[in-house]
This record gives structure tokens, sequence and C-alpha cells, in this order.
């Protein structure tokens, strides 16, 4: 089983608790993706950094961080002006449909990681899914 929603991950544990069948976290399927690319955590001596795009209440539970970080990834995530001035918007951009608007929002913040070293970035929302073509 897979949990669709990036917030209800937070409630992982609990909901697959004395599950039967295998009830995969997505954290933890981001970092076993990272690892079948090659990209070795800064365990092994590397120094490559994973970025993570999510809305504040995603990033506020820490999925991505814990199973990440458990895995030896570093995780860097928008700093707050990122969050306020382009996330926030580009949400906002999405809801009224202006999806060039929230394309080009989107890239912003992709850029942002990008100049703070990031190797990689995981867009970890719904929102923010499907967005770029």
């Amino acid at each position: 089983m897979v949990m669709p929603c990036h917030i209800s991950n937070a409630w992982h544990e609990k909901i697959s608790d004395g599950c039967s069948l295998p009830f995969f976290h997505i954290g933890e399927c981001v970092a076993e993706e990272l690892k079948e690319a090659k990209l070795k955590n800064h365990n092994t001596g590397s120094n490559v950094r994973i970025g993570v795009l999510a809305t504040s209440e995603i990033t506020a539970a820490g999925s991505y961080q814990e199973k990440l970080g458990n895995q030896g990834f570093e995780v860097v995530l928008p700093d707050k002006a990122t969050m306020e001035h382009i996330l926030v918007p580009a949400i906002y951009s999405l809801n009224k449909r202006d999806i060039k608007g929230d394309q080009n929002l989107l890239r912003i913040a992709i850029q942002v990681l990008l100049i703070r070293a990031v190797n990689v970035v995981v867009l970890a929302s719904d929102e923010l899914q499907n967005i770029l073509p």
C-alpha cells in the first residue's frame, strides 16, 4: 500500500502499525530512488544535497527530512523568504489557474535551491506536482 497524500505520511507509523501488507512511506521511497540513481549519501563522503520543495504544512510534518536524513542524505529546505515570496504565491497562482505564473514561480524556487548547491530537487507537494511540462 502507498499513502498518496504527502501530509498524511506524518502519521505513517501509527497507521501502518499492525498492517499485514507492505505499507510504503513516501520519504523512504524517495530515498530508495536516490540510491538507485547512484546518488551517494554524505556518510560515504559524498556531498549530495537534496532540495525539498513543499508547502509549509508538509515541511512542518518533517516526513522527507526524517526519512532522507535517516538514509544519510542532507536535506535542504527553502528559506522563509522563498516560502513567503515564491512558493505561497505559486500555490495561489495555481489555485487561480494561472499556470504560466505558477510555472515561473516554481522555476524560480528550483533555481533558489540550485544556487544553494542542491543536486536534486524533490517536488514534495500535490499542489506543485505536474506544473512543469
